[in-house]
């Protein structure tokens, strides 16, 4: 496996909920594939309390494997 990490994703306050964040992330294996072609899976965490960001890259095809690493601001969850 050749994994490649997505360490942020972030919307100025203005703009959530428009849309945006979704349309970024359904491109995101496209953009890898033609950036990082030796990428075979794309990684992330998002905090356990941030429900909004995990409904987000659920719906975008990322999967919870039960995964769980605690950071520096509590439990990640690792998609």
């Amino acid at each position: 496996v050749s994994a490649i990490l997505l360490s942020a994703l972030s919307l100025h306050a203005p703009h959530q909920g428009k849309g945006y964040a979704k349309q970024a992330m359904l491109q995101l294996p496209a953009f890898v594939a033609n950036y990082f072609p030796w990428c075979d899976e794309i990684v992330l965490a998002v905090n356990h309390r941030n429900h909004r960001a995990k409904n987000l890259y659920r719906s975008s095809g990322f999967i919870d494997k039960g995964r769980r690493r605690i950071g520096p601001i509590g439990e990640q969850h690792i998609l």
